[in-house]
């Protein structure tokens, strides 16, 4: 168990991260400090939450971290940085959650050899099952890269990955529970607009992704193979299939992570000039 964390940012990811650190038992709550720029009412509520240590003061938060977690706005991450430097050592696991900001950008901007890890979870970690995908930067030593895959596998799996692949994580499984929230979205109102009732709709189809993926994760088939059993010619399931494919929503997803790794990408060209 480390002996302190320190989180800079405390938006929805950090929290989610800091909920599932806890359930896990990974560390303490004593032994979490969180900080943000501004926002008093967030340290407050995170304090009142989680009985974590709170402060504006980085000094406080950051010195004697065994790892401190970067969970700022990527546009911020130049005025952060130069807030925490000096307090920043190079035997530190550094783990940054910015979507674009390079591990080299990082460096730079700290005049530091910090041991960097890239990180791409997702809010799944909350509940310990987050698809977390993870990429050592330049000099991060074996020891601490074995210190972020085991942190971050109390809170799901983890894909050690390049970081020139971590944009692709970002738009697949950073973003995806969104899709997913989506489709439960759409599938929802679909049960409505047919006559049944939000709360019958909702829990049908929660329960329906729930088994789904369940079914998915403990069968040991594919995901086409478990299309093709439920997909019977001529059936309910086919009609509603054959009208995805009308509609190409195949492609249409396979698009919609292209373009949130496109996104990824735009948003890491101001700290690669």
């Amino acid at each position: 168990m480390l002996k302190k964390i320190a989180f800079i940012g405390s938006g929805e990811l950090a929290e989610s991260l800091l909920k599932g650190f806890l359930a896990k038992n990974f560390i303490s709550s004593d032994r979490v400090w969180m900080n943000n720029k501004s926002n008093n009412d967030r340290l407050s509520y995170l304090a009142k939450t989680y009985q974590v240590h709170t402060t504006k003061d980085k000094k406080l938060a950051v010195e004697g971290a065994e790892a401190v977690i970067l969970a700022f706005r990527p546009g911020n991450t130049s005025e952060a940085m130069e807030s925490i430097k000096d307090f920043l050592a190079e035997d530190q696991l550094i783990v940054s959650l910015m979507v674009g900001v390079p591990s080299s950008f990082i460096n730079h901007a700290a005049g530091k050899k910090l041991q960097i890890v890239r990180v791409m979870p997702n809010t799944s970690a909350s509940i310990g099952l987050s698809a977390t995908g993870l990429a050592p930067g330049e000099f991060v030593s074996d020891k601490l890269l074995h210190t972020a895959v085991h942190l971050f596998e109390t809170v799901g799996t983890v894909t050690v990955v390049k970081e020139s692949d971590i944009d692709v994580i970002a738009g697949l499984s950073g973003s995806g529970p969104a899709y997913l929230y989506y489709l439960a979205e759409a599938m929802q109102e679909a049960g409505i607009r047919e006559g049944i009732s939000s709360e019958a709709s909702a829990q049908l189809v929660l329960q329906t992704l729930k088994g789904a993926t369940q079914l998915l994760n403990l069968s040991g088939k594919t995901s086409g193979e478990l299309l093709k059993a439920v997909a019977t010619p001529g059936g309910t399931t086919q009609a509603g299939i054959d009208t995805l494919d009308r509609h190409r929503v195949r492609d249409a997803v396979a698009e919609c992570v292209h373009q949130a790794i496109i996104r990824a990408g735009e948003m890491s060209e101001p700290f690669s000039k």
